[in-house]
Order: C-alpha cells, then structure tokens, then sequence
C-alpha cells in the first residue's frame, strides 16, 4: 500500500527509462536516497516533493524526455510549458529545487549548472513579468477591524467559542494554519502584559528550534473559555467537533485530531462571509497571519519588527505583504508630511 509520504520518484521512471543495467543501478542509488530523505523531511515536504516529481514525470511521459538526467534546455522546455498554462514563478522555482534534488539524490550532474541555465531562465523570467507572474499571490488580509467585526456575530455554543479562540489568536500570532493547529495549551505562559506562546516548529523550522509570539489577555480569556467549555485542561486545543451543535466534551489528549490546515481556512471564509466581510470567500488560512503584518506596519512598526513578530526568516515576504502600507511611511511621504504641517 502507498503511503502518502512516499516520494513515488523510482515508480515514476518506470515509464520513461529503458531496463538496462546502469538504469537498475540509477534505481538503487535512488530507493536509497529517498529512504534516507524520507527521515530527514516533514510529511508536508515531502508530500510537495512528490507532487511537483509527478507533475514533471507526466510532462517528460507526454515530451518523450528522459528525465534523469535531464538537460538544461528540457528543463527550460518543461518550464516554460508550465508558465503556458498559467503557472507563477514560485510554483516553477518549486519544480526547479524539486529536479535538483531528484539530481542530487541520484549522483547526477545538476541541469542548473550548465552555462546556458542562466540566460534560459532569465527569459522564462521576462516572459513571467510580461504576464505578471512572478510577484506571488497574495491572500487577502484579515486586519484587526475585521477580526473584531467576526468576533461579533459568535455566540457561546462550543464551535462559537472555539472559532472566536482560532481566528482571535491567528491575529496576535501571525500563525501559519500548519503553526496554528499544533498550539497546545501547555504551550502559554503569562508574561508582565500578557502571554506567551511557544511555537515549536513551523515551515521555516523544521529543526523544531522555536519562536514565541504573542497572545493578548482578550485572546487568552477566549481560549480559556472554549478549553473550559470542552474540558481541554491540556494538549491540543484546536480539534473537531464533529455534528455536534450542543455540549462538547474533548477526548483525552492522546486521542485528539488536530483541524487540518484546509479546516481553518474553511472555517475563516465561513466566519467572515456570515459577518458580512467583502470578498470573504477569498481569505485563507494566511489572511490573519497578512492582516497583522499589514496593521503592524501601518502602526508604524518596522520591517525587523513584523518580520520578528511573525517568525519570517527573512524580510522579503513582509515588504511583499506590506508594499503599500509601506509606501504611506517611507521617506518621500514623511518629507511631504512635514512640509503640509
């Protein structure tokens, strides 16, 4: 039976590689890799990797490309018929480091180090910018106001109480949806103007190091009450309820499910569009985590300060989010400020 880790890379080559003698020894080289890559990776990547292997090994299937190894211009060739169909630069730089590793994993020379790479990929790049395609897609932002607006229209049944928790604490944490669902209630501790909260690890973590974020004293009155509701006195705290619409009482830590990732998305467009939130069936489980950055900013906080706030490992993503809350605070709107005072 597959599992749904399982990088498939092998299966993938039956079909497009001869059964020859040095192919036999290419697929021992791999079973082995994949194995030892296997235990090094979250579910999450490797269930990437697998996809984006797929997806090339079903272009080479239909260009008749063998795909290990494989030359720079068939990488450009696959590349520029996935930019074609509507693919963005981050989804090609994904397909990319997914070859490379393939490449890698199987001793074989890398097709990005050719001479020629660079000058093809920087014409898949100016056709992407022709298009628009290379900044990445936003999720709209969920800002404080919002949240607000949300926490209005929730009720005190359990799943009230529990979706006011989720989305209140996705704001104060810039969580991601993966970050947020892994939160245990041992996870809190009370600092001098509110709470901690210990991030154990995230996408950007997965040495499982941590960050701690912030949670405000409303927030954690929030979770309190839904814990206190489902007799969560600790482990995971956001899990399912099930068909239940009345009393709900948790099962025992070691048995819960956390909600998946897709769950909370799901469960943020549901809250927002019965709000009365425009565009709400747009939001993602990122909209909180986009909403904060932007609040932050407008506030007046720095990039260092967001980037901190939000455990983003670099600054590029949060002048992305915050392009034009930003541009209401750089030098030329501060000199024009004070010359209209």
């Amino acid at each position: 039976m597959t599992n749904s880790t399982d990088l498939l890379v092998v299966d993938g080559l039956d079909s497009t590689l001869p059964s020859r003698d040095e192919i036999r020894a290419l697929r021992d080289r791999l079973r082995e890799w994949e194995a030892r890559y296997r235990l090094a990776q979250s579910p999450a990547t490797l269930r990437a990797v697998r996809a984006d292997w797929q997806v090339f090994i079903g272009w080479c299937e239909r260009a008749g490309v063998r795909p290990l190894p494989l030359s720079c211009e068939d990488l450009a060739r696959f590349l520029t018929d996935q930019e074609i169909i509507g693919k963005r630069r981050a989804t090609l730089n994904r397909y990319v480091n997914t070859i490379r590793l393939v490449h890698r994993g199987a001793n074989l020379p890398d097709p990005t180090s050719h001479p020629d790479w660079r000058l093809l990929w920087r014409g898949i790049v100016a056709r992407l910018a022709r298009r628009g395609g290379n900044a990445p897609r936003q999720a709209p932002p969920l800002r404080a106001s919002d949240i607000e607006t949300i926490l209005k229209t929730l009720g005190d049944r359990p799943i009230d109480l529990r979706d006011a928790a989720l989305i209140a604490l996705a704001s104060d944490t810039l969580c991601r949806e993966s970050e947020l669902v892994r939160i245990k209630l041992e996870d809190f501790t009370q600092t001098g103007d509110g709470w901690a909260v210990d991030v154990r690890r995230s996408k950007t973590d997965q040495e499982g190091l941590g960050s701690t974020r912030y949670c405000s004293p409303a927030t954690k009155a929030r979770i309190d009450a839904w814990c206190s509701r489902a007799g969560i006195d600790r482990g995971l705290i956001f899990i399912g309820i099930g068909r239940s619409r009345g009393e709900f009482r948790a099962p025992p830590p070691e048995k819960r499910t956390p909600l998946g990732p897709t769950e909370v998305a799901r469960i943020i467009r549901r809250r927002a569009a019965r709000a009365g939130l425009q565009d709400a069936h747009q939001l993602s489980g990122h909209s909180g985590r986009v909403g904060s950055a932007v609040d932050l900013l407008e506030a007046g906080f720095s990039v260092t300060d967001v980037q901190f706030a939000g455990g983003w490992k670099s600054p590029q993503m949060v002048f992305h989010y915050g392009k034009r809350a930003l541009a209401g605070h750089n030098a030329m709107a501060r000199l024009r400020g004070r010359r209209n005072t």
